[in-house]
């Protein structure tokens, strides 16, 4: 073992029993001078990290140790909650990363990579050069004058090139007179042949030169042409190229920003999911109390979050009277102190001590009559139903998920109404849920409803009411559009949908309502944006919800057909004020037909149609991406099973006056 450390250890044991025993100004200037507990964490580090051969005997007490230096360095767990639920509220990332270190850039949808680019920009320089007749390009006349200038042209005395470099061919009869003999310099007539023969040749030389002239010029203006009309045309094609790429550029960065934003939207949402949980379990720690009475009686409690839990103890005076405390947890900082129901507190009393019949007092006389002073109301009205049978399902473009196949299904519908002259206040709630279990698949969800409406309505005239509703429906279990099992569609609040609703109620009885609200509110938000895709729901991708006001109608219909078969409709629709043309319906038909008291037959037709619900199809749009688009969606149930009501009125009494 290192020497120093053990040194260390000796010097942190010392100096501990110095502070202990020294007084408080001593031990003041003593801390200043040594900070004994981080001496203390660097000689318990050492050995937790198992240098110099040194291992703990228990993995737990090695990880108590870990926790205890951890809790000695860190924050206290308090603080760290009191300031994570200050940031939480913020409503502020976490985290964050730049566009431009995105590293699995080629996976984003529509990113063209540089492979891809230099093929694209190869296509685009053949495409500009098929498009492009060469021949109609016009040359600028500066580059075909002073041609004398810029060609070496061939002069008439060095003509006979021409001869030695064979490039003319003349016949042999003007080449061999080079020199003239003076046997025919003496004669006339042959001189004057010769004379002729080369007045022959230096034309034909003439001609030749001339002809050599014009070859050159020809080609010098064919390539100078040639140069031009293809160095502009190379220009032309970097041109569009550079353009292209310029655009092809910019929109992958913009890719880039819009991908990296919802990666950061989405692994935001994970971490603050993660923070949460991991909050709620810090914050379930425990702090152990004992409460000690004036009789040496103890009562042990833990103070937690989230936890209710209680002790008894008698509290005790100097007389030695006792009463009876319930001492509840109310947090893990915080407790409530209760009087135990039931205990009566009695104190010595005075008595009468002179003899006197108080029956004297009494009036004489017989009872003769009892006003009525009350009368018995029945302002609340609760109850429900609930039915768990087997179902024949079918579906078609259903959202959430699904298949037809046989199932079980569970209903469960409760209402508590309460009316007067003046006022009704009507409260619903409905559980849906159904499973199947196909033979060729797991367990699969076939449907899940849970929505919840309040009511409220203020007597306008005759039989309107000026009223107010909310709406909120959601589901409570993951959906999959099986076999799929690891994309999730669908969540509990994943979507979640709130209407809010300002109107006039037409109910001329309970079994029918005509709710029309001008003013209404229209909230659709997913919490789950790190799994689920918003924007098959309407939503912009990046955020978690959307709102659109609008007009609302509400139809509530309940008709006995027979004492057996019951009907039931409820029709709703929302027409967006912004969009028109951008409406929703919700249409249910109920159909309950009673078999004998405990089972009954219930039949389902229900059909959906959100214009901000989208639905894959068969087209593409330009960049090849597929074109969603709203669908009716429609559901069948018929189920066969058991079923219960309830029904129970409160009992309220009213003075009369």
């Amino acid at each position: 073992m290192n020497y120093r450390f053990l040194l260390l250890g000796i010097f942190f044991a010392f100096s501990s029993q110095i502070l202990t025993a020294s007084s408080p100004a001593d031990k003041r200037k003593e801390t200043v001078a040594v900070d004994s507990v981080k001496v203390g964490v660097n000689y318990l580090k050492y050995f937790l990290g198992e240098q110099g051969n040194w291992y703990p005997y228990d993995p737990e007490l090695a990880r108590s140790l870990r926790g205890l230096v951890n809790f000695v360095e860190d924050e206290k767990i308090d603080t760290i909650l009191h300031k994570l639920g200050r940031y939480q509220h913020s409503e502020q990332p976490y985290f964050y990363r730049r566009a431009d270190q995105v590293s699995d850039s080629l996976f984003v949808s529509g990113f063209m990579s540089q492979s891809e680019l230099t093929e694209r920009l190869k296509r685009i320089d053949r495409s500009v050069r098929n498009s492009i007749v060469k021949d109609q390009i016009p040359v600028p006349e500066q580059l075909l004058e002073n041609l004398d200038s810029k060609v070496d042209l061939l002069d008439q005395e060095d003509a006979e090139w021409l001869l030695e470099t064979q490039q003319v061919k003349i016949p042999d009869s003007l080449t061999m007179y080079n020199v003239i003999p003076d046997s025919i310099m003496s004669n006339p007539s042959d001189f004057r042949r010769i004379q002729r023969l080369d007045s022959t040749k230096r034309a034909l030389l003439e001609q030749a030169r001339m002809d050599f002239n014009n070859r050159v010029l020809t080609n010098y203006v064919d390539s100078v042409t040639a140069a031009y009309r293809e160095e502009y045309i190379s220009e032309y094609s970097k041109k569009i190229q550079r353009e292209f790429a310029d655009s092809i550029r910019t929109q992958n960065r913009l890719r880039l920003v819009h991908y990296n934003d919802s990666v950061m939207a989405a692994v935001n949402d994970s971490i603050a999911r993660v923070v949460e949980i991991l909050t709620n379990y810090a914050a379930n720690d425990s702090t152990s109390l004992l409460v000690t009475n004036s009789d040496h009686s103890t009562a042990h409690l833990w103070l937690r979050d989230n936890d209710h839990n209680y002790t008894r103890l008698f509290i005790k005076n100097e007389q030695n009277d006792s009463l009876s405390v319930r001492i509840e947890n109310t947090g893990k900082n915080s407790l409530r102190l209760l009087i135990d129901d039931g205990v009566t507190l009695s104190r010595f009393a005075q008595k009468q001590t002179k003899e006197f019949d108080f029956n004297n007092l009494l009036s004489e006389g017989k009872l003769q009559k009892v006003e009525k002073r009350f009368a018995v109301i029945t302002p609340w009205n609760m109850g429900g139903d609930g039915t768990v049978g087997f179902t024949q399902t079918y579906l078609s473009n259903w959202k959430k998920g699904g298949q037809s196949a046989l199932s079980t299904l569970v209903v469960l519908r409760g209402y508590a109404n309460y009316s007067s002259k003046k006022l009704k206040w009507e409260n619903s709630a409905e559980i849906r849920n159904g499973w199947l279990k196909s033979s060729e698949d797991k367990i699969q969800k076939n449907d899940d409803k849970f929505e919840i409406t309040s009511r409220l309505g203020l007597s306008a005239f005759k039989k309107w009411y000026y009223s107010t509703e909310i709406d909120f429906q959601t589901q409570l279990f993951n959906g999959y559009k099986y076999p799929d099992r690891d994309n999730l569609i669908s969540g509990f609040l994943s979507p979640a949908k709130t209407m809010i609703k300002f109107g006039l109620d037409y109910k001329p009885n309970k079994d029918f309502s005509l709710f029309i609200s001008p003013l209404t509110a229209k909230i659709v938000s997913v919490r789950d944006t790190a799994r689920i895709d918003v924007t098959k729901y309407g939503i912009e991708a990046g955020k978690k919800r959307y709102w659109e006001p609008g007009l609302n109608a509400d139809l509530k219909l309940k008709k006995d057909i027979t004492p057996d078969i019951t009907y039931e409709l409820k029709y709703k629709m929302f027409v967006n004020y912004t969009d028109p043309a951008s409406f929703d319906i919700d249409w249910e038909n109920n159909v309950v037909m009673k078999l004998n008291d405990y089972i009954n037959m219930r039949v389902l037709l229900h059909f959906i149609y959100d214009a901000n619900v989208t639905f894959p199809t068969d087209k593409i749009d330009l960049e090849g991406n597929t074109i969603y688009k709203p669908k009716l969606q429609f559901k069948e149930f018929i189920t066969i099973g058991f079923s219960y009501k309830l029904n129970k009125q409160v009992y309220r009494r009213q003075k009369l006056k």
